[in-house]
Parts: C-alpha cells; structure tokens; sequence
C-alpha cells in the first residue's frame, strides 16, 4: 500500500470530526485586543469565524461565544481565507466542557450535520461578554 502525502493525511483527520452549521456572534481577544467575529461551523475540533481583519496563521486566542452565558473556547488558526474568515482548531477549557458537550449534542440531535443553525443572541449579548472577561 502507498503511502499517504501530508496534504490527504491532513485532510481527512481534520474532517473526522462531524460540522455543524452555527451561526452566533463571537468575541475574539488576543492579549492586546479584542474583535468581533461571527461563527459559521463548529465540531468538536473546530470552526470558521467570519472576521475582518483576521490574526496572523499559528496565531492563539480565546474566543467567547456569544450565549445566554458566553463560553469561552481557546484557539489557533490554521487556516486563513483572504477577505472571509479564518479556520482554527479549538480547545475548551475545563470549565466549559460540559457546555460544550451539550451544544454540540443539541446541534446534532436537531439536525444533520452541515445544516443546525442558531440564531444570534439579542442585543444584549456584548455585555454579558464583557462581564466575562475581556474589553472591546
């Protein structure tokens, strides 16, 4: 048997695990700023975040998802799309991942993957974000 070039290797660990269409604002915070972005997919290793001006690749961060209670992800991006978004790989700190198992649970009992969504939280969410930690 052949074996497999890095690109096919990549490509098929990183789509391993199921996405989910979830659309929900997100605060980025690096440790000297902070931007709003808008999620567009998430599995259990990752997800698409629509922003302008996007971190550098390799570039780490936390991400609060804008929830009833924002939830707080820690990322890389690994993959950045010119004028789109980046893709990143996710990690959930301890004290989310309860919350996190549940979201994803909800999204892939309320449809099939690629097609769960959620609405945008109201109008209130940037302050409940920044009680969380973090500044615009």
């Amino acid at each position: 048997m052949e074996p497999m070039s890095r690109a096919e290797l990549s490509s098929r660990l990183r789509r391993e695990a199921v996405r989910y269409q979830f659309h929900v604002n997100a605060k980025i915070v690096w440790p000297s700023r902070s931007r709003w972005g808008r999620i567009t997919n998430i599995s259990r290793s990752g997800m698409f975040i629509e922003i302008t001006d996007p971190p550098d690749l390799n570039a780490s961060f936390s991400v609060y998802l804008a929830l009833d209670t924002p939830l707080r992800l820690d990322c890389i991006v690994r993959r950045v799309v010119p004028q789109r978004g980046i893709g990143v790989t996710l990690s959930v700190p301890q004290e989310g991942k309860k919350r996190f198992a549940a979201l994803l649970l909800a999204l892939a009992r309320t449809s099939e993957p690629n097609a769960a969504s959620a609405n945008p939280p109201a109008q209130q969410a940037p302050h409940a974000l920044a009680a969380a930690g973090g500044s615009q």
